[in-house]
């Protein structure tokens, strides 16, 4: 072969073959030429040229183009959309080349993102589904792959990414970070003080776009804000006092306006109010107004500086100028309200201003303090000026009193103290007394003298109030009665005469503390502590407004009872709040999620006791800080044999820890053999796992081949880091399947010794016992076939009916009176183990010619016995003579026709005798033997004893032809039948035939003329030879042939059959005779025949 092509082939000069030396490919060279040489070393060269046409197959992967992929989208790029075209080569043709597009996976990997974007066939990639920056990823990564379409062998490309960026548009609306939003200012702040900052980001996360910030609404024009910053600042003067009815809080609404206008068209903005506290300041000088409370017009224009009223002559001290309306206010609030009274002016010594110090407001009487001064004679008016200070600023305003001095009854009522000190339960009942042991005198008579009570008006008149007749003075209104907010009261109570004169005192009333305030808790407590690993320490926070320094302001705290107060100690006095011992996140109720809350009460040592109660949370972490526990400390698991990947069962573990991270298990198996297993874990929730095991796929056990049985650890580990690791006993069982085939022991099949003639039926003279690994097993021994030999030679079937064997193993002599060494000295019974428990598929017997029981007949024996001991006990036999006598009972001396074998069991010795050489058959008569057995002491003479044999002979004139004319099988069913019959008179067509002997117990027998069913008596008809492969015994009226002393040496001759088709049969008939002759409590249930291996059937 030449060519250019030339090097992808080789051929062989010889032959012509032509094949492939380099790998072809259809997509570098389709279709090129080579050229052949062809010649025979003789004639010249002839050349051919030939074309090469390359098929195609399937052998390349499609290709993606132009990688790597990249592509940007809007966010709003409507569904349906095309996003991106990617395409894939394949060089090869047909279905080989035509590529498909997949998308295996998005990410990110959510079910969602699975669904949005979709490919075509063309490798078009459309939108599946909205999109959003904000909302949702602002990137994704497809997955991509290429296929052909080849049915056969379809090949895929190398996976390839398109990266998708999202484009972010100006769809959404400003956000106010950090709402609400409030401040506090005070009221003298100066203009442009910042007061707050607003912030502002934008809902377009891609775009950030500025905004511009306006107050569109307000409840007062005093505030700006910077329209790029967001500073509210302070742009009018402030003015708390103008608030007052507003809660002291000016709201503003702020709008937050993005400088472009959205994809709509629109501007992009939001909007949020703003509350701005205006606190006080001391701005304000107490003022004085002529009112009379609480009907007073507080207005700047409503200020009085000048005041009159009238006085008595010689009026009492702290007896109140009349027809006075002196109010004084300040608007600010608390200690900046708060101001002092005092007087000033040329009758200052006379006057006193009551009271000293008012809080935002108060009445203001001027009272007599020194009466000597207040007289009409000297002068009959006075002035004083009424001065008000602020007590923090020192602020004043100054109001001119003038006091008009009558000059009326001289003696105004007085009373005993200018003061009385007097004291009262807050919240008392109305009509509680406060005193009525107070009372004024008057000198003066008649209604003069007369003097009737009342208080002074001010901010506690409509609190108290007081008898005119006796000056009882009463609670008004208990209500108002509040110790935490006023805890002193002072009231002028003022009697006047007849004469209207008056006097006063002062009643100082001091409130009683009662328990009407609970404690207050201050904050809320929630904890956060690892279990174990930390301590709760909370130190609770409470107040209580009652009286300082009192029961009922004393706190104490105390721990509510709860599932889990055990844990935890509370100082009653210090309410400090500890955990007793490392707190368990597994002793909490799992559906806590680890959350303890502690009821605290908080009461104070009143009468009646007030409380309140606040709740403690304590969030306990859970920590990895237990090992998973098996639900059994042991397993045990049972499987058949020879199950391939067989699942064994499940084992399961339970983890304490509360959190699935600290109670997820995983299952691993350690151990001899643990490589045959294997197990997989699955989470169940609630700290529960469970471990499926099972062989593995490819794997299966044996019983019968150790080890069949496994001891293994399975370890449960978290898969958290953690060192605690559980365990658990795993026991695997394996199940035995009765699978193995029986066997014989070997050891059972002990060679057998049999001695002819012996007169023993049914002798038990072997026991063959079989095994089967499995444990179900039910054996059985069967014959599978008998041989007979004779000094080494096959001689047929003449000893079959010797022996026979039951299923359990036992060989019994069957007929011993038949067994004949001079026809068989050795008979070989091959065996066969049978279970009849074998599972389906797999052998249930032994192979064949596993078991044979060699059974050797030996000649007649002698045994013999000696009482004596030890060596005087061994014996050993002799024949001292042989005669035999002949019919006429003549006496022929002879000598080595036999011999006599010594061999013992026990203390029993047994003589053996053999036949040496061939009797002559011409003989008719007995062999007598006389033979000594004898000891062989060491010292002593020996003894010894001695007995005769006599051994029959039977000619062969004796043997009898029997014919029928039935075959062999109905001749066996019809053997009773025969019997009675003349057989001497017989004539039957030769169809079957039976040769026999009619043997008497003297050793005589009878030859077909002296032969007559009436004549047999004690005779035994012995059957020897028919047409079936199996001698057949027939028993006539006497089954006993010989007594059991004496011996008899029958020769005989086996006649081999005529017609074999009658075997099976003849074998069932000899099948049931065995079975009546079988030993009670030999057979054995089941389908054969006891006595026998064969069915009951043909086969």
């Amino acid at each position: 072969m030449s060519g250019r092509y030339s090097y992808f082939f080789v051929v062989n000069k010889d032959t012509g073959a032509v094949t492939l030396n380099t790998p072809l490919d259809y997509e570098t060279l389709l279709i090129f030429s080579v050229t052949i040489s062809v010649w025979d070393h003789t004639n010249p060269e002839v050349q051919r040229e030939i074309q090469i046409v390359v098929l195609d197959i399937n052998d390349n992967h499609p290709v993606f183009q132009d990688t790597p992929y990249s592509t940007s989208i809007n966010e709003t790029l409507p569904v349906g959309s095309q996003v991106y075209t990617v395409r894939a080569e394949d060089p090869d043709t047909g279905f080989g080349g035509v590529v498909n597009y997949t998308i295996l996976e998005v990410i990110p990997n959510t079910p969602e993102n699975q669904k949005l974007f979709s490919i075509q066939s063309n490798g078009t990639i459309f939108l599946g589904g909205p999109l959003s920056y904000n909302n949702k990823s602002m990137f994704y990564q497809l997955k991509l792959q290429s296929c052909d379409q080849d049915k056969n062998n379809p090949l895929c490309s190398q996976t390839v990414f398109l990266t998708i960026t999202v484009i972010d548009l100006p769809d959404l609306d400003p956000q106010f970070l950090q709402e609400p939003y409030t401040a506090s200012i005070g009221e003298d702040a100066p203009m442009g003080t910042s007061v707050l900052t607003l912030k502002t980001m934008d809902g377009d996360k891609g775009i950030n776009d500025l905004v511009k910030f306006s107050i569109s609404n307000s409840t007062r024009p005093w505030f700006d804000i910077n329209e790029q910053t967001g500073v509210i600042t302070v742009s009018h003067s402030l003015d708390r006092e103008l608030l007052l009815d507003e809660d002291e809080e000016v709201h503003l609404e702020v709008t937050a306006t993005e400088i472009h206008l959205n994809i709509y068209g629109q501007e992009a903005k939001a909007s949020t109010w703003v509350t701005i506290r205006v606190t006080d300041v001391n701005d304000h000088s107490p003022k004085f107004y002529n009112c009379i409370l609480p009907d007073c017009d507080f207005s700047d224009d409503k200020v009085v500086t000048t005041f009159s009223g009238y006085v008595a002559e010689h009026a009492s001290t702290r007896v109140p100028v009349s027809n006075l309306s002196i109010v004084a206010y300040d608007p600010d609030k608390g200690l900046n309200g708060t101001f002092l009274l005092s007087l000033a002016g040329p009758d200052r010594m006379a006057f006193v201003v009551s009271p000293e110090k008012v809080v935002n407001t108060g009445e203001v009487q001027v009272l007599v303090w020194q009466s000597n001064l207040v007289d009409f004679e000297k002068k009959q008016t006075m002035e004083v000026e009424v001065i008000a200070s602020d007590s923090v600023s020192y602020m004043g305003s100054t109001a001119t009193v003038t006091i008009h001095v009558e000059d009326i009854n001289d003696h105004a009522p007085e009373f005993n103290k200018t003061q009385y000190t007097l004291y009262v339960y807050e919240h008392c009942p109305n009509g509680t007394v406060v005193t009525k042991d107070i009372q004024a005198t008057d000198p003066d008579t008649d209604f003069r003298g007369h003097i009737t009570y009342h208080l002074l008006s001010g901010n506690s008149a409509d609190i108290f109030q007081v008898d005119p007749n006796t000056g009882e003075v009463t609670v008004k209104d208990g209500n108002q009665l509040d110790r935490e907010l006023q805890s002193v009261y002072h009231l002028t109570l003022q009697a006047t005469d007849g004469g209207n004169l008056t006097g006063s005192t002062i009643l100082q009333i001091i409130l009683l503390d009662i328990n009407d305030n609970a404690p207050v808790v201050s904050g809320s407590y929630n904890v956060f502590v690892k279990e174990v690993e930390d301590n709760v320490t909370v130190n609770i926070q409470a107040y209580d407004n009652d009286e300082p320094n009192t029961n009922n302001s004393e706190i104490r705290f105390e721990l509510l009872p709860g599932p889990y107060s055990n844990n935890f100690t509370l100082d009653p006095v210090t309410g400090l709040l500890k955990n007793q011992g490392p707190l368990d996140r597994e002793a909490i109720d799992p559906l806590l999620l680890g959350k303890i809350v502690l009821t605290v009460l908080v009461y104070d040592l009143g009468e009646p006791s007030l409380n309140t109660t606040v709740n403690v949370t304590i969030n306990v972490e859970d920590i990895n800080d237990n090992k998973p526990v098996f639900g059994r400390a042991t397993y045990e698991f049972h499987v058949k044999e020879r199950l391939m990947g067989a699942y064994l069962g499940f084992v399961e573990a339970w983890d304490a820890d509360q959190t699935d991270v600290n109670n997820r298990v995983t299952f691993s198996l350690t151990g001899d053999g643990a490589s045959n297993f294997q197990i997989r874990s699955t989470f169940l929730g609630s700290g529960k796992n469970r471990g499926n095991m099972s062989l593995v796929s490819d794997v299966s056990l044996d019983y019968e081949r150790p080890p069949s049985n496994f001891t293994l650890t399975v370890l449960a580990q978290n898969a958290a880091e953690s060192n605690e690791i559980g365990s658990a006993t795993v026991l695997v069982i394996t199940e035995d399947v009765n699978d193995e085939a029986p066997s014989i022991l070997a050891s059972s099949l002990k060679d057998i010794r049999v001695f002819e003639h012996q007169g023993y039926e049914d002798e038990l003279v072997a026991q063959v016992e079989a095994q089967d690994p499995d444990t179900n097993a039910s054996l059985e021994i069967r014959l599978q076939e008998i041989g007979c030999f004779k000094s080494g030679t096959n001689v047929g079937l003449v000893c079959q009916d010797w022996f026979q064997l039951v299923p359990n193993g036992s060989v019994y002599i069957n007929d011993s009176l038949a067994i004949d060494y001079e026809i068989c000295d050795l008979v070989s019974l091959l065996l066969q183990a049978w279970d009849l428990h074998t599972a389906e598929g797999f052998p249930a017997n032994s192979p064949n010619g596993e078991g044979s029981a060699q059974a050797t007949i030996s000649d007649s024996f002698s045994q013999a016995t000696d009482k004596d001991d030890g060596v005087n006990a061994v014996l050993s036999f002799s024949i001292d003579g042989i005669e035999f006598i002949n019919n006429d009972n003549s006496r022929v001396p002879l000598d080595g026709l036999f011999r006599i074998k010594d061999s013992h069991e026990g203390n029993i010795y047994t003589g053996i005798i053999e036949v040496v050489t061939s009797l002559d058959s011409s003989r008719q008569g007995t062999y007598q033997l006389r033979i000594r057995a004898q000891d062989n002491p060491s010292k002593d003479p020996p003894l010894s004893a001695n007995t005769s044999l006599n051994i029959f002979t039977v000619d062969q004139r004796y043997r009898l032809r029997l014919q029928f004319s039935s075959e062999a099988a109905e001749v066996g069913k019809n053997v009773d039948s025969i019997r009675m019959y003349d057989l001497g008179s017989l004539r039957a067509k030769g169809l079957s035939y039976m040769d026999a002997y009619f043997v008497f117990s003297n050793g005589t027998a009878l030859t077909l003329s002296d032969l007559n069913i009436g004549t047999l008596g004690p005779a035994a008809l012995r059957i020897l030879g028919s047409n079936c492969s199996l001698s057949l015994q027939i028993e006539t009226l006497c089954p006993t042939f010989l007594p059991p002393h004496l011996h008899q040496l029958l020769v005989t001759q086996l006649l081999s059959l005529l017609f074999p088709s009658y075997k099976r049969k003849l074998r069932a008939v000899k099948a049931a005779k065995e079975a009546k002759k079988a030993r009670a409590g030999l057979n054995l249930q089941g389908p054969v025949i006891p006595g026998t291996n064969l069915f009951n059937s043909e086969k």
